[in-house]
């Protein structure tokens, strides 16, 4: 009998090899822009140490395919809107700040209304928490500061002042979607993470500190990291607490 989950799996698994090798190969020494304000031994771990992480699962992949596919529909959508309405727009550009040593792929750019969007898709979870009657007081910054890390590019570049960062977020529950306005403050919060990323890896690996490695707790945890066996399992647990 024909294992379609199987060939499906293999498929995606595919899909994303040959993603990664057109996107990185060649450019390892470079850190990922999408990884901006994340945990900085990571960083290490993946750019100066050149660790293998452990292979993304593949229900994970299988997410990471609905956002590929949400990301390519908008994508395709505004780039027929360019060209019939004769607006400037920049698509999955790539964008390099060879002096922080950042590279990365920014998803949209209004070129005519100065205005920076990154598309991101989620769960109701998430949703709720962003967009509920009661928003998360303190969310993670990191995809703000990825906005801010594109935008600093821009302004390098063209020499023109940022006006807006933007969120578009895709439930994938529920198909609906929301605009997140960022504070273009962020451009500034990207050059101060970069920059001091970059000071602490001439001294070498970052100890474990809450709030630089990892930036965020979250994130010690191997469903995120695939670097948290070599790390030594990351932020210590509580006291009695078996839970990672």
């Amino acid at each position: 009998m024909i294992d379609i989950i199987g060939i499906y799996n293999d498929y995606i698994a595919k899909i994303n090899s040959v993603h990664q090798k057109k996107r990185y190969d060649g450019h390892e020494k470079w850190f990922h822009a999408s990884s901006s304000g994340m945990c900085m031994r990571k960083h290490y771990f993946q750019h100066i140490a050149k660790v293998t992480p452990k292979p993304i699962d593949k229900n994970t992949l299988r997410l990471f395919r609905l956002g590929d596919i949400v990301h390519e529909d908008i994508q395709d959508a505004l780039g027929e809107y360019a060209q019939e309405n004769g607006t400037q727009i920049f698509i999955e550009k790539e964008i390099q700040l060879p002096e922080v040593n950042v590279r990365g792929f920014l998803d949209v750019i209004i070129a005519d209304d100065d205005a920076l969007y990154d598309i991101k898709t989620c769960n109701s979870f998430k949703w709720k928490k962003l967009f509920g009657r009661y928003p998360d007081p303190a969310p993670s910054t990191n995809y703000y500061l990825q906005l801010g890390t594109y935008a600093w590019w821009y302004e390098n570049e063209y020499k023109r002042r940022m006006k807006k960062l933007g969120l578009i977020y895709y439930n994938k529950d529920t198909s609906m979607m929301r605009e997140l306005e960022v504070d273009v403050q962020y451009i500034e919060e990207a050059k101060n993470y970069w920059i001091d990323l970059n000071k602490r890896f001439k001294k070498g690996n970052p100890a474990i500190e809450l709030g630089v490695a990892p930036a965020y707790s979250w994130e010690c945890n191997p469903k995120y990291c695939g670097f948290y066996e070599v790390c030594g399992g990351g932020l210590p647990k509580p006291e009695g607490d078996s839970k990672l």
